[in-house]
């Protein structure tokens, strides 16, 4: 079991970029083929960790991927020991894992959950077989519910599914009986992701280049069935993630693993992608230097995609005051927040030019 302590805490991001298959739509730093580099991995990531952390106290951890819960609980327990060994724990520790649902068992769930992990997101997608295979998933919908079972059963406090829409075979109607499904889950938190067809991705070269745009469809069955969005692609029904709110208030997280990014005061690094490459030099991290500027542009950006807002100090007053005057925007207390988090980009350019 993980110790805590009461520090001003930190968030840390640690990447796991091992897959069965690359899905279709798949554009982050995962690769499959790879899992006899797994333990070698590990102990690379380790000394990652020992490099990076250095008596920080962390308020989450959120281990992403890739598929994270293709490591067995032998390498997570390495993973947990190195955090204790250097690092303090914020005693309301969020601890996340990401997981795809046919990879889930009632063991896994267990492991980890007496290593400290409190929060399960699980892989969804779609509940829909025809679905799935246009996205180029390996699970079924029989996976999800049996994964969400597993982890019931092993008293995870919080769990999650992801959703992704707009792709060719979403109509409102196939949406509003994949978010029934989903609200009849025990979830206390949906994240909703709209299809970006991304250049190297393989559903970029097969795909329809025009599709559905339902985005404002989705947020309105979302909350009927009780889910309240705080970010663009993030709904709450009882929970906010505490890993999400910390990036998005523009405070300081730590990335480690292939392609992991963190920041650190005015320093974003970012660590080797290539698998093998970062194995043989997990510290080594290309440095970006970030200007005053950089971070206050950054600090409305994020704000104004989710409830947090943007702190009125950073906007000029005559801009602000046409956001207001225009109802596109709302003022709570010294915040400016968006009243549709869906055109956040647009006014944070707008108001940062």
């Amino acid at each position: 079991m993980l110790k805590t302590s009461s520090i001003f805490p930190r968030s840390l991001y640690i990447h796991i970029p091992f897959c069965q298959s690359k899905c279709g739509y798949c554009a982050f730093n995962s690769f499959s083929g790879l899992e006899t580099l797994r333990e070698s991995y590990v102990e690379a990531l380790c000394q990652d960790l020992r490099a990076s952390l250095k008596g920080d106290c962390l308020q989450s951890i959120f281990i992403g991927g890739g598929t994270p819960n293709m490591l067995d609980a032998r390498c997570y327990e390495k993973i947990f020991n190195t955090i204790v060994d250097c690092a303090h724990l914020s005693p309301h520790i969020e601890i996340t894992l990401e997981a795809n649902p046919d990879l889930v068992s009632l063991e896994w769930c267990a492991a980890l959950k007496s290593l400290g992990m409190n929060r399960l997101s699980v892989g969804v997608q779609s509940f829909f077989e025809p679905k799935l295979h246009f996205l180029q998933r390996d699970h079924t919908p029989k996976n999800v519910y049996t994964a969400l079972e597993y982890a019931q059963k092993s008293a995870i406090e919080h769990l999650s599914v992801d959703l992704i829409y707009n792709t060719p075979l979403d109509t409102p109607q196939s949406l509003e009986k994949e978010v029934a499904l989903a609200s009849t889950l025990p979830i206390d938190h949906l994240s909703a992701y709209s299809l970006t067809l991304e250049d190297n991705t393989r559903l970029a070269k097969t795909s329809p280049k025009v599709l559905p745009e339902l985005d404002i469809s989705m947020r309105a069955m979302l909350h009927a069935q009780g889910f309240e969005q705080y970010e663009v692609s993030n709904y709450a029904r009882n929970y906010k993630v505490k890993h999400n709110l910390h990036y998005w208030s523009g405070l300081e997280y730590i990335g480690c693993g292939a392609g992991a990014v963190g920041r650190v005061g005015k320093a974003r690094l970012y660590k080797l992608k290539d698998v093998k490459a970062y194995i043989a030099n997990p510290l080594h991290a290309r440095t970006e230097q970030l200007s005053n500027k950089d971070l206050d542009f950054e600090a409305v950006f994020l704000g104004l995609r989710c409830i947090l807002g943007v702190s009125t100090s950073l906007l000029k007053a005559e801009k602000m005051e046409t956001m207001l005057n225009e109802s596109i925007c709302y003022q709570r207390g010294d915040r400016l927040v968006a009243k549709d988090f869906f055109l956040a980009d647009e006014i944070a350019l707008w108001l940062s030019h």
